[in-house]
């Protein structure tokens, strides 16, 4: 059965700040596809459901908009997303392409997320993450927002091959990225896709000086000596690439690790854990990626009639995949609103994704979560609230704008 009624507003960010979850609790027992008719879209909440249709990806395709903004402005935008005037013009997205093009895509840009790819991230990390703690004063109120934001932005400069003296320029263009899911109009997402011509012109500038000088397995040396369609990759697709990396990487990471500092204050007794037995730091971060949901949903569109778990979706007709409340099903996640870093099924959470279109810098996040832990729990006691945080008003982004903390010695 169609359930549309109460009206959840899921195009209002205001909703997702206001204690969501009994209303998703309400639509997991109730309306696990809450038909949301302004926009023709089924909202899900269930993780087997969730599941089902991100198996299903020839099905429910994501070339017809990822994001409600897409969807929202369909008719203004015309034959092209509202989302796509941020990307160059001839670039293919990963994202939003379909197989069996996806796994083409995805193939080339592999090697800059292989094992040795990202340990030479890794160790360029460590050193700036150990300086960066060392710089946070014990006892005194610091902003952790500010400092966790950087981290992203230096791995993702470090991966995609950019100089590391152009982070503040590269952070600049990161947190415009985030006007992808924000709560605009039309007028001002086109406006603020402007500023993206400098920053494709920029990722060019940088992809000559690595023909010139290639560099040490960085995604844009990866891209220039790999073929796709038998030739070699495109510029725009290079450009594509390498803003994706930065919009996907950074949104994600910035999210987990202001996470985990919040949800470790708040839960002292994890931290003693932590601290006790750092076994369970993979644990702890599977666990802040399910409470958190960094992402909170993703769109997908029916490219025929289809029954889902017993409900029909019609062609064209839009799901919108609500990851943040398949991560608190209490069919898979017990006592689901409570953080437990022990919990053993934590890393059936779909924080990154399922299926084919599982975020392609999963790896890159969880290298980096662990580095960021170490530093704190070898420089820190403890770690405190100092106020209330301000959270991101975003329709895609669960995280902070600044969350004011103190670091006991």
């Amino acid at each position: 059965m169609t359930i549309s009624s109460p009206a959840i507003p899921i195009e209002d960010p205001e909703f997702y700040l206001d204690d969501p979850w009994p209303t998703f609790a309400w639509m997991r027992a109730e309306a696990p596809f809450y038909f949301y008719e302004p926009l023709d879209t089924f909202v899900v909440t269930r993780h087997a459901d969730v599941r089902a249709v991100a198996g299903r990806p020839s099905v429910f395709v994501n070339s017809k908009g990822l994001f409600l903004n897409d969807v929202k402005y369909q008719a203004q935008a015309g034959d092209e997303l509202i989302t796509d005037s941020f990307f160059p013009k001839c670039g293919e997205q990963v994202g939003t392409t379909d197989p069996p093009r996806h796994a083409e895509l995805r193939r080339v840009i592999a090697p800059a997320f292989s094992a040795e790819a990202l340990k030479r991230v890794r160790e360029s990390l460590v050193w700036y993450v150990r300086d960066l703690v060392a710089g946070i004063v014990p006892d005194s109120p610091a902003d952790w927002v500010s400092y966790a934001d950087l981290v992203p932005i230096r791995a993702a400069i470090e991966l995609i091959g950019l100089p590391d003296t152009e982070m503040e320029r590269v952070r600049f263009w990161s947190d415009e990225l985030e006007k992808l899911g924000g709560d605009l109009t039309f007028e001002e997402l086109r406006a603020a896709s402007a500023q993206f011509q400098s920053l494709q012109r920029f990722i060019v500038e940088n992809m000559e000086a690595k023909r010139r000088v290639p560099g040490d397995g960085d995604l844009l040396t990866t891209l220039l000596s790999a073929e796709l369609d038998a030739k070699g990759v495109s510029e725009a697709n290079v450009v594509m690439f390498a803003m994706t990396m930065l919009a996907a990487g950074n949104d994600t990471t910035r999210s987990l690790l202001s996470g985990l500092v919040h949800e470790l204050a708040r839960h002292p007794e994890q931290w003693e854990l932590l601290r006790g037995d750092r076994s369970l730091m993979p644990q702890a971060i599977e666990e802040t990626l399910r409470y958190v949901t960094p992402a909170r949903a993703m769109l997908r569109t029916a490219t025929e009639d289809v029954e889902i778990n017993g409900q029909l979706i019609r062609e064209g007709q839009h799901v919108y995949l609500m990851y943040m409340a398949a991560n608190r099903d209490e069919s898979v996640f017990p006592d689901p609103d409570r953080f437990d870093i022990r919990r053993r099924e934590s890393g059936r959470h779909l924080a990154f994704g399922v299926g084919i279109h599982l975020c392609a810098g999963a790896r890159l996040v969880r290298t980096e979560a662990p580095i960021v832990l170490d530093a704190l729990l070898d420089r820190f006691s403890g770690v405190e609230l100092a106020g209330e945080p301000t959270p991101v008003t975003n329709l895609i982004r669960n995280g902070w704008s600044s969350m004011p903390v103190v670091f006991r010695p």
